[in-house]
């Protein structure tokens, strides 16, 4: 299925439908679609890191130049985190955090697995890693009309089309946060990096209902998302404010699943799993 804007210009790759993209393309993309944030962040460094030494050279501050060179270094080092930190949650590392949530909701063998995103099919590529004998149902379900409000978001789904490089993965597109799945057709049912943007109050309760739907009777969710946390914020910046509390989750899925685990891997990712009613 195809999306149903047209792409703009870019200057980053995009994906090819029967190529699989190679791990370093995703740590890439991360960082191409952050570059706007980044680009917020320098400002605000170079408007007080230039301000503080210009008072250390005119007025004969010391203090004022060595805090302007503290401050030069302080924030190349975040941005050397950051990059380190994107790279382990979308580079080769991103992997190990897909394998422990699986081993979290204990799907394993031949299943039929749910892959509900808002543009991105890294997670499938990396669930059919995981499960080398399962089907990966890959599901579009973004449905905001026009271009996404978030910047971002927008950029990835320029960027990347539905693959047919894997017979395991089939892709598909929800309409209108309905999932073109038959019911009960699914052993679990993922959600990924991005969920925090479908918007509360509707939309989202109708995607995990669907969800739920599409799962047979003890079905597994998975759900694996960004963190609201000091560690978080050192990667990506006061961007982070946006996504969907660890707690917010926790309570969100209790009141939809049973069993609800929870686990923490050591990328910064919070993972979730929990069990169809």
């Amino acid at each position: 299925m195809t999306k149903t804007h047209e792409p703009i210009s870019h200057w980053y790759p995009a994906t090819v439908a029967g190529k699989r993209p190679t791990a370093w393309w995703y740590w890439g993309r991360a960082v191409y679609v952050s570059r706007r944030d980044y680009w917020r962040i320098t400002k605000k460094f170079l408007a007080v890191g230039i301000s503080l030494g210009a008072i250390g050279v005119l007025f004969h501050v010391p203090m004022a130049f060595n805090a302007a060179l503290l401050l030069a270094a302080l924030g190349l080092v975040l941005l050397a985190y950051s990059l380190f930190g994107l790279y382990r949650m979308y580079g080769h590392p991103g992997v190990r955090y897909i394998r422990r949530l699986v081993e979290l909701g204990g799907v394993k063998r031949k299943v039929t697995v749910a892959d509900l995103h808002i543009g991105t099919y890294r997670h499938a590529f990396l669930l059919s890693d995981v499960l080398p004998d399962a089907t990966i149902q890959t599901v579009d379900c973004w449905n905001l009309e026009g271009e996404s409000p978030e910047e971002a978001v927008q950029d990835v789904r320029d960027l990347e089309v539905p693959p047919t490089s894997n017979p395991r993965i089939v892709a598909y597109k929800a309409d209108h946060f309905t999932v073109p799945l038959p019911d009960a057709s699914c052993e679990a049912v993922c959600f990924g990096f991005g969920t925090h943007e479908i918007p509360i109050g509707g939309a989202r309760e109708k995607l995990f209902s669907e969800a739920s739907r599409v799962l047979k009777p003890g079905g597994k969710v998975l759900l694996f998302e960004h963190g609201w946390d000091a560690h978080n914020y050192v990667i990506f910046g006061p961007v982070i404010h946006h996504v969907t509390k660890r707690q917010d989750w926790d309570k969100f899925l209790h009141e939809r699943f049973d069993d609800v685990k929870y686990a923490r891997s050591n990328q910064a990712v919070d993972l979730f799993a929990g069990t169809r009613r």
